[in-house]
């Protein structure tokens, strides 16, 4: 009988397990199975040897260690065991099956010495050291190899850099006076810098679209040449910009577009259809099959206009206003030259529409940082082109159902919740007609409607009811504006048990804040946020841009205002004033959130947070509404403190001896906040992120509450209620969301007595009780902030 030419999956089976054990153990390299000559790669560091001081040695050295390639293969406790993988596993004779799956998955090929390339590694590296001014530095290399395990230095005798010195832009001369003031704006190369090429190329790509949006059509970067002359002494060099020789005379005419058609229903390969109705609509021409879409919702998103000088702003605009629709799969604009005037350009923009309908079932498990665990679905419909305006109808369903575990408490709590919503986003201003041809984005009016039932089940269930209508827009890609006038919501609470009421009764203010009400009021966002860059720097992705961003969120929420005030007017009328026999609520909030980030290198970021917010009740209202309250803890606040669990001030729920029922289910909420997390991120090994963070806040009361003593504001002591707490993350990154693990434990608990809040001293990592107490594993999607 003949063996197996494919082992069977129980043995390959064990054989993995065992033999990872085996690697881990003993420590397995896979180096048996390299031939004689060969040895392992297992990385290059840069060693810079300068004569001379040369100012950043520590950044060229990092660029250049980022240019070597390839990455060596990851090991674990010393051991190789993906290579280990490749070399058992053989050779697959099909493209499926169990040996493929651990050769091409479990398994990867061994990166050997010889994929090191050292000689051209180096011969690369000094190119890039000659392309950013370095010019005559050297790079050498030494192989080191032990025990079939190799790595290499590069030693590079560093020179000087040159700088710019006198620079040329001769052929601004010969054009019009508004086109050589466009061409001088924003220029990126500037006498005093060091001479890079990736800048020289950035500024031909900025002289390219300067001329195209003066109707130069055909005119390339390529047409541009910076002659350099670096004998000038004193390491400078002065460059002179030229047209090149035999530049195409298309590229130095000057283009109009003389007609614009629309084609909303192109199906690409597919020709034109004999029976679509060709009409004018607004200037353009317009050939319609199927009238899906009102003409001018389409005509209105295009910024190219007939019987215009050409500009490349205008195509770009039109190309993004035209995706943000959301309508269209594939967007592409086409020019022909016309037959009788060559100056003359015909545009054509062909719109390929997406699937009008769609369905999409989402199943969650759901872990949070409070405890709460549980399974969850999610059904979503959407309905583009919902009245033939681009409009995008979206009807979503959810459920899910929630338990509390924890070794904190004697009983294991329920919450199920379940709601509807359906919203109408409008690309436009509804029901005003403005055409915002300025801005590259369209504007939003979004309308909603929405119901949510939340039951904790031993406790009570809450019902909210929420409408608004309210506008989304941007004038620029850093600062976004939303403005909802009208945002209502309507909270109805209902209880469910004898042991809620009587918390309820020993707490008039929650009480208050749980009451069946109305919320009618109006908010506005602005958002400031310049990882989005607009510098010219950035754009044309120069690395000398800033390492520095930052976001700015700044929101304010107002509610009751304007019917008080009406209401008020009849002074006979008792308060608190009632609508549709409910009261409503009368408060005005603001709140602020910065951050803060810097790059230090590719590998490496530092990230701060700060949040302040207060609401403050008034008129109609003696408390916030609980949906409104400020928060603190969990897995996007202060990670080593229970989700909402912190504060307000030195109050703390679970040592409160006078509430006799559990309150773990308990949401602790207040009017004032303050809280700043900083968080220092760094690669491990490829997706694998690592973080050590440290976070503070708490939140506060303006009013003292009897049932929540040391929750009051004051001035004079906040800042020794802060709470603080620090720990270490572990964070994959999946490319489309990140998986995060962030570990924390409390430096500072704001409810102890003042001399004692700091307890540092008492961390006892070999105490299993100490862990259980003060340990909390954060599981979430994406980073905290």
């Amino acid at each position: 009988m003949k063996p197996h030419s494919i082992w069977p999956k129980e043995i390959l089976m064990n054989a993995i397990g065992i033999g990872s054990i085996v690697c881990l153990m003993m420590g397995c390299s896979a180096t048996s199975f390299l031939n004689e000559g060969e040895s392992f790669y297992t990385g290059s560091k840069v060693k810079i040897v300068s004569k001379n001081k040369v100012a950043g040695q520590k950044g060229i050295q990092s660029e250049l260690e980022e240019l070597i390639t390839p990455e060596p293969n990851a090991t674990f406790l010393g051991s190789r065991i993906p290579v280990w993988f490749y070399f058992m596993a053989g050779t697959p004779k099909k493209e499926k099956g169990f040996r493929h799956f651990v050769k091409t998955k479990l398994g990867s090929p061994p990166v050997l010495l010889k994929d090191a390339t050292p000689e051209k590694t180096a011969v690369n590296l000094e190119n890039q050291l000659n392309n950013d001014g370095y010019f005559r530095s050297t790079v050498s290399h030494e192989t080191h190899t032990k025990k079939k395990k190799s790595s290499i230095t590069y030693r590079v005798a560093l020179q000087r850099p040159y700088t710019l010195g006198e620079i040329k832009y001769s052929l601004f001369d010969t054009t019009r006076t508004l086109l050589r003031t466009s061409l001088v704006e924003n220029i990126l190369v500037k006498t005093g810098q060091r001479y890079q090429l990736e800048r020289l190329e950035a500024e031909q790509q900025r002289i390219q679209e300067v001329l195209q949006n003066q109707g130069f059509f055909y005119f390339d970067d390529r047409h541009l040449l910076f002659i350099a002359d670096s004998t000038v002494g004193s390491h400078t060099v002065d460059l002179e910009l030229q047209y090149e020789r035999g530049i195409p005379a298309k590229a130095t005419q000057i283009y109009h577009v003389k007609t614009v058609t629309v084609l909303p229903d192109y199906i690409l390969g597919d020709s034109i259809a004999a029976q679509s109705d060709t009409l004018n609509v607004n200037r353009f021409l317009y050939i319609d099959s199927q009238h899906f879409f009102r003409p001018e919702i389409i005509t209105d998103a295009i910024n190219l206009e007939p019987d215009t000088i050409y500009k490349r702003v205008n195509h770009e605009y039109t190309l993004s206003r035209l995706m943000s629709l959301k309508a269209f799969k594939y967007v592409n604009i086409k020019y022909t030259e016309d037959k009788t005037d060559s100056s003359l350009l015909h545009a054509r923009v062909y719109l390929t529409p997406l699937q009008k309908k769609s369905i999409r079932m989402q199943v969650q498990v759901v872990s949070k940082s409070n405890n709460f665990v549980g399974p969850g679905v999610e059904f979503t419909f959407n309905n583009r082109n919902f009245l033939r305006g681009a409009e995008i109808f979206q009807l979503k369903l959810h459920s899910s159902y929630e338990w509390q575990i924890s070794q904190q408490q004697a009983e294991n709590l329920n919450s199920f919740e379940i709601g509807a919503s359906a919203g109408l986003q409008v690309p436009r201003f509804t029901p005003f007609h403005i055409r915002y041809r300025s801005a590259r984005y369209l504007p939003q009016t979004q309308f909603k409607l929405g119901y949510d039932l939340q039951q904790r089940m031993q406790y009570f269930s809450i019902n909210t009811f929420n409408a608004g209508y309210g506008f989304i827009w941007r004038k620029t890609m850093l600062k976004a504006h939303e403005l909802f006038p009208i945002d209502i919501n309507y909270v109805k609470s209902k209880r469910t048990s004898a042991e809620f009421d009587s918390l309820l009764m020993q707490n008039p203010t929650l009480a208050n804040s749980f009451q069946n009400q109305f919320i009618i009021g109006s908010r506005y966002a602005f958002t400031l946020n310049t990882q989005l860059s607009e510098d010219v720097e950035a754009s044309y992705h120069l690395k000398e841009r800033r390492k520095y961003n930052f976001y700015l969120n700044v929101g304010a929420d107002v509610s009751g205002n304007l019917l008080h005030a009406i209401q008020s007017m009849n002074k006979n009328k008792e308060k608190p004033y009632y609508i549709f026999n409910t009261p409503y609520s009368q408060y005005v909030k603001a709140d602020l959130d910065f951050r803060y980030y810097y790059q230090f290198d590719t590998h490496t970021k530092l990230a701060t947070r700060f949040f302040m917010g207060a609401g403050y009740a008034m008129g109609n209202s003696s408390v916030m509404p609980y949906i409104k309250q400020f928060s603190s803890g969990g897995s996007n606040s202060i990670r080593a403190f229970p989700a909402r669990s912190v504060g307000p001030g030195t109050y703390n729920v679970r040592t409160d001896t006078t509430v006799t029922t559990s309150t773990y289910f308990l949401d602790q909420r207040a009017d004032i906040k303050l809280e700043a997390n900083v968080e220092l991120r760094f690669d491990i090994y490829n997706a694998m992120k690592g973080a050590v963070f440290f976070d503070a806040g708490n939140i506060w009361l303006f009013k003292e509450e009897e049932s929540r003593p040391g929750g009051e504001f004051n001035t004079n002591a906040f800042l020794s209620e802060i709470a603080v707490g620090t720990g270490f993350g572990l964070r994959y990154d999946f490319k489309f969301f990140v998986l995060r693990f962030d570990l924390a434990m409390p430096l500072r608990k704001p409810y102890l007595e003042e001399q004692n809040r700091w307890v540092v001293d008492e961390i006892d990592f070999g105490s299993s009780d100490w862990r259980r107490k003060n340990l909390i594993l954060n599981i979430a999607i994406g980073y905290p902030f």
